[in-house]
């Protein structure tokens, strides 16, 4: 019959027309990569890839945990530049060095004026140069129940003997934990030789650090990252 082929010969395998998007026919169809996106490395390619490509998120601030923010340098409380804001306070920092004195001969009476005239709520009692006692007007008030005529009762019958002192050197916490311990407010300031430097107030202490946590306060706000 016209149109079929001779006996023992096989029809050739009819080719599709060439799509508009495909192959141009005649051509072989271009090897499709493995699964997973164009130009992603297969599982032999990864671990060669993925140690280089970390690093470039770290370089770029990303590598890290899931959602933690980068520190920027000098962030308070971390490194050198950190500790330095808390700098170590000590007893030089606060001392007043314009002490009231009395010697221990001074009456109490005398002794309340100098209070009442400078503004003070206590007296620093010296032998020598040195201190011996502190009269504080809270004593003058507790002995003036007890004791007729305390006005003119010398200071020293007032005092006690064991004196607590610090040196300047003295880490202020340090201070006011000895305050603490020993339940009072002021505590006298002496050099190597025992002489009198100053004195040291609770107040004065917490007025100074209450300053410095400002300080600082206001140094981590600047430096904290904006997020």
């Amino acid at each position: 019959m016209q149109g079929q082929p001779p006996q023992g010969q096989s029809s050739p395998t009819p080719q599709p027309p060439a799509s508009q998007y495909g192959t141009p026919q005649g051509q072989s169809p271009q090897p499709q990569p493995p699964s997973g996106a164009q130009g992603m490395p297969t599982s032999g390619g990864a671990s060669s890839a993925q140690p280089q490509r970390m690093q470039q998120l770290s370089q770029s601030g990303v590598a890290g945990a899931q959602g933690a923010p980068q520190v920027p340098q000098g962030h308070a409380g971390r490194g050198p530049q950190g500790r330095s804001l808390l700098r170590p306070v000590s007893v030089d920092d606060v001392v007043a060095e314009d002490v009231v004195t009395a010697e221990r001969d001074t009456p109490v009476r005398e002794a309340v004026g100098k209070m009442r005239d400078r503004d003070v709520g206590a007296v620093v009692v010296v032998e020598d140069d040195k201190p011996v006692g502190v009269l504080t007007d809270r004593t003058v008030a507790l002995t003036i129940e007890d004791t007729q005529n305390v006005g003119d009762t010398a200071v020293e019958e007032l005092i006690e003997d064991d004196l607590i002192s610090v040196d300047a050197s003295t880490d202020i916490f340090e201070t006011l934990q000895l305050m603490r311990d020993e339940g009072i407010r002021r505590l006298p300031v002496v050099d190597d030789e025992g002489r009198l430097q100053g004195i040291v107030t609770l107040d004065d202490a917490l007025v100074l650090l209450g300053s410095e946590l400002d300080k600082l306060a206001t140094t981590v706000q600047e430096q904290s990252p904006r997020l």
